[in-house]
């Protein structure tokens, strides 16, 4: 009986064991899944809050700067004013000394005047391409030191929009400037040089080479010539003088007629029952030749125009196969592109001018920053074209890294007000101690 009630204790201990286990298994199994799906629920609906969020700060961000407002538009009129006005200068500028320079070759008798203004406004149009990143960056800085100079900047700066009105004016003004310039002078520039020298060519070949004008001493610089015409009979060119130079010797030729004609898209002379003398002055060593006829080849009026790299289109460069060459000119066509983006940005750090100061005092450094750039890259681009071994591996780029690098230390200059003069005189004093 003992044994028994014993054996029946135990049983009935260890099924309440088994019961009570299985009570805990059943609440942990209904317990778990509801423990998953609310922690599930949360996460995603945080998520959900950070995301909706997230999306209100952009959207309300892009339409903070996609608006243009009215300190916009009038920073803009003023720039453009100022653009304007800069570009209106250089297009002067570049006439004036062009106009200048055509005369003379009509003068000389290399162009007619009929193609002085075709060549005039093909010429104006390629310079101002390469000036347009230099009438942008001096622009800016007027109008910017205007805004310094009156003050209006600093009540900007207390709006609280300071930052964000000049990053979309930056914004505003780089990324036209880039794409057309780009455009300009990756695909039109090439045709405008083309098209100057065909003009160019055509002129010389309907321009008479001073045949047609007796009893006057022209000269003609492209051959180092000076011509004298006695008289014209009958459209005859009679008694004719040439004076020649090359390689230290003079040549002195005279012919009793003379004529000139094209014929197969070239331009000859021919000389008649002449003599040439040819020699050093100083030496009397000189060599005379008789000829009852001399021909004389002036200017090929077809030239193979493919051999010459600056008309050469992108798509032609980039399979080229003279890589130094056509890195050299890709290169350069990148210049003004490239170039405009880090001058407006040294132009926001010049046009930051005292109250007190005169707007105009940074245009000097502005200028010096803009000729040291153009031409370390203009050095560059032609160690490239000789296969330097440094240049062909570096390029151009390091002159824009450079540049970047020099509108940055002059911001850190000018934001921590450092003389930097001073700063440069303390800094040797210190290492010399």
């Amino acid at each position: 009986m003992k044994n028994n009630s014993k054996y029946t204790k135990n049983k009935e201990k260890w099924l309440d064991i088994c019961k009570i286990c299985k009570y805990k298994i059943y609440k942990i199994t209904e317990i778990i899944p509801s423990e998953i799906k609310k922690n599930l629920n949360f996460r995603s609906i945080l998520s959900l809050k950070i995301f909706k969020k997230l999306q209100a700060n952009r959207i309300s961000s892009l339409k903070s700067f996609q608006g243009i407002t009215t300190l916009d538009k009038y920073i803009l009129k003023s720039f453009l004013f100022s653009f304007f006005s800069v570009i209106s200068v250089l297009i002067l500028v570049i006439v004036g000394r062009l106009f200048v320079k055509l005369l003379e070759y009509v003068v000389e008798g290399r162009f007619e005047i009929d193609m002085v203004f075709s060549l005039l406004f093909l010429s104006t149009s390629k310079s101002i391409i390469l000036l347009l990143p230099f009438a942008i960056m001096l622009s800016l800085i007027i109008s910017l030191s205007r805004f310094y100079r009156d003050s209006e900047i600093f009540a900007l700066k207390a709006s609280g929009n300071y930052k964000t009105t000049f990053t979309k004016i930056f914004y505003f003004i780089a990324i036209p400037s880039f794409l057309i310039i780009f455009i300009l002078n990756i695909f039109i520039s090439p045709n405008l040089i083309t098209e100057i020298q065909k003009k160019k060519i055509e002129a010389a070949t309907t321009s008479e080479i001073g045949l047609q004008t007796p009893g006057k001493f022209i000269q003609m610089k492209d051959k180092n010539w000076i011509i004298f015409v006695e008289e014209i009979e009958n459209d005859v060119s009679k008694r004719i003088f040439i004076k020649s130079s090359e390689n230290n010797k003079i040549s002195i030729e005279t012919a009793e007629e003379g004529d000139e004609y094209i014929e197969e898209g070239v331009r000859r002379l021919v000389l008649k029952n002449g003599q040439r003398y040819t020699g050093s002055p100083g030496t009397g060593n000189f060599q005379v030749m008789k000829y009852d006829v001399h021909e004389i080849k002036l200017l090929n009026a077809s030239p193979d125009f493919s051999l010459n790299y600056r008309m050469k289109n992108i798509f032609d460069l980039l399979s080229d196969q003279n890589k130094a060459l056509s890195a050299a000119e890709i290169q350069w066509r990148l210049f003004a592109p490239i170039s405009v983006v880090i001058l407006i940005l040294f132009a926001f750090v010049f046009g930051d001018v005292a109250p007190r100061q005169n707007k105009y005092s940074n245009l000097l450094s502005a200028i010096i920053i803009y000729f040291l750039y153009s031409n370390l890259v203009i050095v560059s681009v032609n160690q490239v074209q000789k296969e330097s071994y440094i240049f062909s591996l570096i390029g151009t780029w390091w002159v824009h890294i450079l540049a970047i690098l020099t509108c940055y230390l002059i911001y850190l200059m000018k934001k921590k007000q450092i003389n930097g003069y001073k700063f440069f005189m303390n800094l040797i004093k210190y290492h010399k101690r």
